[in-house]
């Protein structure tokens, strides 16, 4: 049948092949020739690494909040030049937020409050703790780790908080070429955007979905909570 279908397709210039999210984002962040990763939320460390792992060799910059998640993180970028890392949050404005600490190795910890049943399926992700952590921009951060250039991707991992930090890259947007968004089907956190209004306010600043990778679902039921998005700008490709 495969082979079928590839006769069908090919004279119409389409190509079939098995659908690999990992491949893709790779492929993308080549062929949009970015230069620069602002890893925002970075946990752990564990994204940094993904993103070397893809065969990424440029700078990577990973902010995470949380002070003991940003201990581990500054000791997995420690022998890598050009991973450098930093203990604060992202958000629309400078200053400090308490920010949420989630069991589960931190990775649902969000200034937001959480929202709907989902949770149910995932008990390791309660709270267990609140922070005072500082805050900056996306504007603020990019003058000094990317100055010139046009080739800025963010990764967000944010829980949330997506469209808080992309309005602190207001200066910054027309430099920023791709972005890596988590995008919940439903709202898992109060005053979160549904993915329908992030769809439509990424479109808005001019990024199109490029490729859609699953994030979390539901073991049982195979539900889908939320899902990351990967979008660049099209017309900028070079």
């Amino acid at each position: 049948m495969k082979s079928l279908l590839k006769t069908i397709l090919v004279p119409f210039g389409i190509n079939l092949r098995r659908y690999d999210p990992t491949h893709d984002l790779g492929e993308l962040l080549r062929l949009y020739s970015v230069e620069t990763i602002f890893d925002i939320g970075a946990n752990a460390g564990v994204s940094g690494r993904y993103f070397r792992n893809l065969g990424f060799k440029g700078s990577i910059v990973s902010f995470e909040p949380v002070e003991r998640y940003y201990k581990m993180l500054a000791q997995q970028a420690d022998a890598d030049p050009l991973w450098t890392t930093e203990n604060i949050a992202l958000a629309d404005a400078e200053g400090e937020l308490a920010i949420n600490v989630s069991g589960g190795h931190g990775g649902a910890s969000s200034f937001l409050e959480k929202k709907g049943t989902m949770w149910e399926c995932a008990p390791e992700l309660e709270y267990v703790d609140r922070e005072r952590v500082r805050i900056s921009t996306v504007d603020h951060k990019a003058l000094e780790h990317y100055p010139t250039g046009d080739r800025l991707f963010l990764k967000l991992d944010v829980q949330g908080y997506e469209r808080k930090v992309l309005e602190g890259a207001r200066e910054t947007m027309p430099r920023i070429v791709g972005l890596r968004v988590e995008l919940s089907v439903s709202p898992c956190y109060h005053e979160e955007p549904s993915m329908f209004e992030m769809l439509d306010y990424l479109y808005g600043l001019g990024f199109r979905l490029c490729a859609i990778e699953e994030a979390w679902s539901d073991r049982r039921t195979r539900e889908v909570f939320q899902m990351d998005g990967v979008f660049f700008r099209g017309q900028v490709l070079r």
